[in-house]
């Protein structure tokens, strides 16, 4: 019951929070192709599938697989009451979808430890996802990161369980099939495939070629079923499937106080990410989860994969060229792995000898007290979660100091913000940057009501142009300041009008622009 009781609390937090932040850089998109999905299929019916309209359907959308856009797309149908406008997109309606996903991931990751423990330990591994700031935040994102995250650890933990259950074929092809979900969801499903190969020789020598098989077909064949797309030139289409994903225009990264391409950023960086994105508590509980459950970690099927399935996972993104941007997004799924250890140990550190005198209330209350001290960071950086620090870099300021991005989606630009630019502007049209997607500053304008009855109106800033003499006189500036170099020459000379921060940290800014008839920038003002 932890786990469960801890998972419909996270759900219900997340649900009641859903519109406290921002609209992000990517939800417009994911949630417009599942809605586009959706609406092929209820007019098509059958001819869905044939392979004009496979190509019609799904030919134009970005290199992702659909089954997370399929999740979106029928979960913004149930509040859609313009089903037939396809542009006609409310991301709110769409963000259910990864809260829901996002209890799942939290009961799933206190049930795999409680697996290996015993209640405590996955009541407290529950917590620990629970009360990570960065995954509380992207469960509130009509994305498909957190949907990416179930499915890649229940595919980790449906593999290690069909092994240990004695790797019976049709446990390992109901392993298969999690994993064909976790790779019909996003590209980081095919990064299940090497770690589950080698640790099913790991562990079963001579007998590992037939489970390798069955779990590799099934899970290739749900794969293929579930993306028409590539029924009519397989072979084609998964080539520019896998060379798009890892051949693509580079994004910036900003990290230690440098800008670095996605491909070129320092090895270091998923493994100092981490480190400083999850609250300390549970960075130490972990530690000693990994001291206390010694040999367990490598003799037991389920803590060793999820052991080797985070080492893999981490050590992929830290292979030079690898892209990696947005903080711990591409790998979320290391925070249920982890969560693991933390489960362990916690049980471990409650039943040690040591303590072993002192009565269960006592030590009941310290490990109590110790988990409600790691949500403090989820309350202090409401709504803007995505920009928290731990104290090993003394948060939000000392990150800030150290040169790691502060906010990097547009989740900081809140629909308060939104109201009180509306209101300054007096219903002039307002700059929106860094303007990373030709959509962008469409979404979030669509998105605020309230902003679209006081008059406001966003328009994506484009370095590359040069306004006309009525150019908006203000500007609603995100502090990406991976992509912030763009912006300077906008602001040159602007003046604060308003912001949004966090402990001390500006995250978002309205700006007063100084009056030019360009993008020239102007002299600075006489003093």
């Amino acid at each position: 019951m932890g786990p469960l009781v801890v998972a419909l609390v996270a759900t219900l937090g997340v649900l009641l929070t859903l519109g406290d932040p921002g609209i992000t850089c990517d939800e417009f998109y994911d949630v417009q192709a599942g809605k586009s999905l959706v609406r092929a299929l209820q007019l098509q019916g059958l001819d869905f599938f044939r392979a004009a309209h496979v190509e019609q359907n799904y030919g134009w959308m970005t290199p992702h697989p659909p089954l997370g856009r399929w999740v979106l797309g029928w979960t913004h149908h149930l509040f859609d009451d313009v089903p037939d406008e396809p542009f006609a997109v409310a991301v709110i309606a769409g963000r259910f979808a990864p809260a829901l996903a996002f209890g799942c991931l939290v009961f799933l990751a206190g049930w795999t430890s409680l697996q290996v423990t015993g209640e405590l330990g996955g009541t407290v591994a529950a917590v620990a996802v629970a009360l990570s700031p960065r995954a509380f935040a992207d469960a509130h994102f009509a994305t498909l990161d957190t949907i990416t995250a179930l499915t890649q650890f229940a595919a980790i933990v449906a593999l290690a369980k069909a092994v240990e259950a004695g790797a019976r074929p049709r446990n390992i092809v109901l392993a298969g099939f999690v994993w064909g979900l976790a790779l019909a969801t996003k590209f980081q499903g095919l990064l299940l495939g090497p770690i589950g190969i080698a640790w099913l020789v790991w562990r079963l020598r001579r007998r590992a070629w037939l489970p390798i098989l069955i779990w590799g077909a099934v899970g290739g064949v749900t794969f293929f079923v579930l993306w028409p797309w590539l029924w009519y030139a397989p072979v084609e289409r998964i080539f520019s499937y896998v060379s798009s994903s890892t051949q693509r225009q580079a994004l910036h990264v900003y990290y230690l106080g440098q800008v670095w391409r996605d491909v070129d950023a320092p090895w270091h960086y998923p493994w100092l990410m981490f480190a400083v994105t999850l609250p300390v508590g549970f960075l130490l509980l972990g530690l000693a989860g990994l001291w206390g459950g010694g040999r367990r970690w490598w003799r037991d099927p389920l803590l060793s994969l999820v052991a080797a399935a985070f080492l893999f996972i981490l050590g992929v993104f830290s292979v030079p060229g690898t892209p990696v941007y947005d903080g711990i997004r591409l790998f979320l799924v290391a925070v249920p792995l982890w969560s693991v250890a933390v489960g362990v140990g916690a049980q471990w550190l409650f039943e040690h000898s040591r303590f072993a005198l002192w009565p269960v209330a006592v030590r009941g209350g310290a490990l109590t007290l110790l988990l409600a001290a790691q949500a403090v960071g989820l309350a202090m950086y409401h709504p803007v979660q995505l920009s928290y620090y731990n104290a090993l870099v003394d948060g939000l300021p000392g990150a800030s100091r150290l040169g790691f991005e502060t906010t990097y989606w547009g989740d900081s630009v809140t629909e308060e913000m939104l109201e009180l630019a509306a209101a300054e502007s007096a219903g002039t049209p307002i700059f929106y940057a860094p303007h990373l997607a030709p959509f962008q500053a469409a979404s979030v304008e669509a998105s605020s009501p309230g902003f679209v009855a006081a008059g406001g109106s966003l328009v994506g800033w484009d370095a590359t142009r040069t306004p006309g003499p009525n150019a908006s006189r203000y500007a609603l500036v995100y502090r990406r300041q991976a992509d912030l170099p763009a912006v300077e020459k906008l602001l040159r000379g602007a003046r604060v009008r308003a912001e949004t921060s966090c402990q001390g940290v500006w995250l978002t800014r309205l700006y007063e622009l100084n009056p030019a008839p360009s993008n020239e920038i102007p002299a600075p003002p006489r003093p």
